[in-house]
Parts: C-alpha cells; sequence; structure tokens
C-alpha cells in the first residue's frame, strides 16, 4: 500500500491542514508540557509544526516564546494564518531541522512525529546544536516491535516516506550517539489512533486533490489499525 504518485501521506496531511496529526494528538501535547518548567521567560522550538496547533497552544497558555519550523511551504502558510488569526505572537520559518542555524538559543525543542521522516542523526545532531546548555528535546515517535518482519517495515516506510523505523532500543542508541543525557522513553496509553475522518477537529482546506488526499487519510487509518500493536508511540525526553 503506497501514498501514490501525486499525493503521498505527508502531501496530505498539508493539503488538508490536517493539526494535531501526531500520535496522541493536541491531548498527549498538554499532557506532554505539563509536566515541564514553562513560564514567559522560556524560549520553546516547534519543529516539523504544521499548521501550528500545538505552538498556538502554548504560546497561549504559557505565554512564552515560541518559534515555529516546517519544511513544507502549505503548511507554513496555515501556520502563518492560523497565529494570524488568532493574534498569537508565533515567528513562522520554513527549512531543515537537519540544518537549523540557530546556536544553543532554545530551553525546550518539540518534536511531534517528524524525526522518521529525516536523517535522524543529523537532525539529532542540530536539535542538540540549537538547545542551551541543560536544555530540553520533547519527542513523540513512532517505534518498531523488533518482531514487525523486513516486508512488513518496508510496506509500512513506504506509505509514511519514513526513512527510518527504529526500535526503542535503537532510538536509545541514536539519542546517546547525539550526547543526549537522562534520556527517557515512555509508551502514554492515550489513543494511538488521533486523526479519523469523522472525528478530526482542526482540519484546514486547500482546494486541490482533496479527494486523493482524503482517499491516503483512509488508507492511514487502515494501516495504523492492522499494526496498532507493532508501531507503539512513545514520549522521549532528554537534556543537552
Amino acid at each position: 500500500m503506497r501514498g501514490g504518485e501525486g499525493v503521498n501521506y505527508l502531501e496530505s496531511l498539508a493539503k488538508l491542514g490536517v493539526g494535531g496529526a501526531h500520535p496522541g494528538g493536541l491531548k498527549l501535547t498538554k499532557e506532554i508540557v505539563a509536566q515541564q518548567s514553562i513560564d514567559h521567560t522560556t524560549k520553546l522550538l516547534d519543529i516539523g509544526c504544521g499548521t501550528g496547533q500545538t505552538a498556538a497552544f502554548i504560546a497561549n497558555q504559557y505565554a512564552c516564546s515560541v518559534t515555529a519550523m516546517d519544511i513544507h511551504p502549505i503548511m507554513v502558510e496555515k501556520a502563518k494564518q492560523r497565529f494570524l488569526d488568532g493574534e498569537v505572537p508565533i515567528s513562522v520559518v520554513q527549512g531543515n531541522i537537519e540544518q537549523m542555524c540557530w546556536s544553543e538559543q532554545f530551553d525546550i525543542v518539540l518534536s511531534e512525529s517528524v524525526l522518521a521522516f529525516t536523517n535522524i542523526s543529523k537532525s539529532l545532531t542540530s536539535i542538540r546544536n540549537v538547545l542551551k546548555c541543560n536544555g530540553c528535546f520533547l519527542a513523540v515517535e513512532i517505534m518498531v516491535d523488533e518482531s514487525v518482519g523486513e516486508s512488513d517495515k518496508h510496506a509500512i516506510a513506504s506509505f509514511y516516506g519514513f526513512r527510518h523505523l527504529l526500535t526503542e532500543t535503537e532510538w536509545r542508541e541514536k539519542l546517546s550517539q547525539s550526547s543526549f543525557k537522562q534520556i527517557n522513553i515512555e509508551q502514554p496509553s492515550l489513543n494511538p489512533l488521533p486523526i479519523t475522518i469523522d472525528e478530526a477537529q482542526d482540519f484546514h482546506f486547500s482546494n486541490s486533490e482533496i479527494d486523493e488526499a482524503l482517499d491516503i487519510l483512509h488508507q492511514h487509518q487502515a494501516l495504523t489499525k492492522r499494526y496498532k500493536e507493532k508501531l507503539p508511540y512513545a514520549v522521549f525526553r532528554c537534556t543537552k
């Protein structure tokens, strides 16, 4: 099962303007950030920000400095519009997280279902570089069970466009190799399938290729249900 030649999974999220597309959705995001010490002095970077749902929530809830970043131009435009409509003072940057230009500027870097689409080693090095000393990296990422065979891994990676599918052990190794400390990986008990056609509460449609994008999203639902026991997601917390 593939995402198709015209519109793939990430393109579908962009064209449908899906907010909270990561596992656990905004509910999980709220739980994650509530456990951090965030106030008006905090500088937070949301990488792979999508339509800006998470960034807007954090800026409104904690009145802190938030920078949002995404590589996809449609996502960047939708995030900008969200912040404009909500009068939220967030800086939006289009760029590649593997090549971020900041240096030790952020107290927290947040990544929600982003790293698997990138060169993970390069991304983690870049993330560590933009964090201040003792800064915190928070992530929500898919893991693959060690029992999953290569053919299933290929099918999953091909559909989503993942460059890597890692086990928990492999994630720990990657984080450690990138010199992160106090590495903690937890599997939350929230519903792992936040995106459904009927229940999604944050869609901002673009006009083109909607039918094809919706079809891809239906395929996503079928795939996640098929592999839900083999593709757990986890919350990563670690420090620089």
